[in-house]
């Protein structure tokens, strides 16, 4: 009964462990080439692949089933347990292509090596009497994966990491092994040895992860981190080097101290000046609070409401003495309102009406992002503006990625009677894009006075925001919506195809 017991506990475990590894590959390959649906859906069909592979292999280890299989728990939970630490050091050290041909190779193994579990499983139970064998090690097998899905999402990734999850499972898939040798194998000493030596490389790593972790991000961030905090939506990482404060969430930068003025001033002081008589405003993203910051110059101004989906961007704002320096203290201001929640979740639900909604969000590097850059997102924008309402959203650099400025600005103006395009040069990301969108007429050159504090944008700059060069234009493009969110493929081929430009240029 004890045998039957750990035999069924084993199927479980292992059940548990492969599909942990599945996802840990395939989030982290999306985290570092960007395009989840892309990377999962290449990632999960070599994965089967490889297991309708290995199951097929299977069959020529059955007479031996069980020693098979402690020995494919050892290199299972090494390669499983190396495999982000592996992406994250090749992430560093090699091109993209090369990257991405490298993830497929790992999650084969793992595939080959997962789908000859379930088998050996099933012909090992045969060998200690499990009554219908197969139906049952499926099922215990499925219930393990069950459990890796939920685990993973509210537990492993906001909490342990990528780094640790894939170390402390392959540690897992080791130590079953282990106990299988022990219980079955008779104490095998050759195989103790290789499953000892297996868990001790990655109990070392366990040991000095931090360290590894500490040199990967300096190599990465190159300015010293004073922040590195992962929540359930995303990684935050803040550097401060002298003066320079930079945020990054998911490793794309999303302000730096010395220069985030002539991103804020022209994304907030356009539409606000533009608007006759600006009361409510709504901010999507932005949770650092540094275009409320802006909002707050305008003493008429009643309400701001601040949307955000993760509540530690909030925390930050309030209570972290770089981002209170940054933002003026403007996430304590009694006109600000701090809404945590998504920011499409909330334009579907919010029955208020704004004046200006201002669309500070990140770049659509991925699909959840890109939905908030869709005709769709836009059009419940539009349903929570007032009739004289003007929205704005940051619209990328428009120059590099011209096809995504493109894009954005084609599709606003199938949901938008009037779409106006403006930007600004920064120096830490480039020529950057705005583009206003409203049903009544918008006249940049009929507005209100620039409030007088502001750093970077002047009468005149104000101006010369509308004018383009001649060889940055409005490209012709698809629509981005929900079912086709085209804009996530115009992001990827555009950066791809200039990052391909600068290294064969610097090499």
């Amino acid at each position: 009964m004890r045998k039957k017991i750990l035999l069924s506990f084993a199927v479980f475990i292992a059940g548990l462990c492969s599909i942990i590894y599945e996802l840990l590959i395939s989030t982290t390959a999306t985290y570092f080439l960007g395009d989840g649906v892309r990377q999962f859906s290449i990632i999960i069909g070599i994965y089967l692949f490889s297991m309708g592979l290995g199951a097929f292999f299977s069959k020529f280890l059955k007479d031996m089933p069980l020693r098979f299989f402690v020995h494919i728990e050892f290199l299972l939970g090494l390669i499983g347990g190396i495999s982000v630490p592996l992406i994250f050091f090749l992430f560093v050290n090699v091109n993209t292509l090369t990257l991405q041909i490298l993830c497929l190779v790992i999650i084969f193994i793992i595939g080959l090596l997962t789908g000859m579990e379930v088998p050996l499983l099933t012909f090992a139970s045969n060998e200690v009497d499990f009554k219908n064998n197969l139906s049952n090690v499926l099922s215990l097998d499925y219930i393990g994966g069950l459990i890796a899905t939920l685990l993973f999402p509210f537990v492993l990734l906001p909490f342990v990491g990528l780094f640790y999850s894939s170390l402390v499972f392959g540690i897992l898939n080791i130590l079953l092994g282990l106990v299988l040798n022990h219980v079955f194998l008779g104490k095998s000493i050759k195989t103790m040895v290789l499953g000892l030596v297996s868990i001790v490389i990655l109990v070392v790593m366990v040991i000095f992860g931090g360290k590894l972790l500490k040199a990967w991000d300096h190599a990465i961030y190159k300015s010293p981190i004073v922040l590195n905090k992962q929540t359930p939506y995303q990684k935050i990482v803040v550097t401060k080097k002298q003066e320079d404060v930079r945020l990054y969430l998911n490793r794309v930068i999303q302000f730096s101290s010395l220069d985030e003025y002539r991103y804020h001033e022209p994304l907030v002081h356009v539409p606000l000046t533009i608007h006759e008589n600006p009361k409510k405003v709504l901010i999507l993203g932005g949770g650092e609070n540094l275009a409320s910051r802006e909002v707050l110059k305008y003493k008429d101004i009643e309400r701001i409401d601040v949307v955000d989906i993760d509540s530690t961007m909030f925390y930050l704002a309030k209570n972290d003495a770089n981002f209170v320096t940054i933002n003026e203290n403007a996430a304590k201001s009694s006109k600000v309102n701090l809404i945590a929640q998504d920011a499409f979740t909330f334009l579907h639900t919010s029955t208020e009406k704004y004046d200006v909604i201002i669309a500070d969000l990140p770049d659509p590097t991925n699909e959840a992002i890109a939905r908030l850059y869709s005709k769709q997102f836009f059009i419940l924008a539009k349903h929570k503006l007032n009739k004289d309402g003007l929205f704005v959203t940051q619209s990328g650099e428009v120059y590099f990625s011209n096809s995504v400025f493109s894009c954005i600005n084609n599709t606003l103006q199938e949901v938008f009677s009037n779409v106006k395009p403006y930007h600004s040069y920064i120096p830490s990301f480039g020529d950057w894009g705005f583009i206003l969108g409203s049903d009544l007429p918008i006249n940049e050159k009929k507005r209100t006075p620039l409030p007088k504090d502001l750093k970077f944008l002047t009468d005149t700059q104000y101006q010369i925001g509308f004018e383009f060069p001649k060889d940055i234009k409005i490209q012709k493009t698809k629509l981005n919506t929900l079912d086709n969110p085209i804009i996530l493929n115009y992001f990827i081929d555009d950066w791809n195809k200039w990052k391909t430009d600068l290294q064969s240029g610097t090499k």
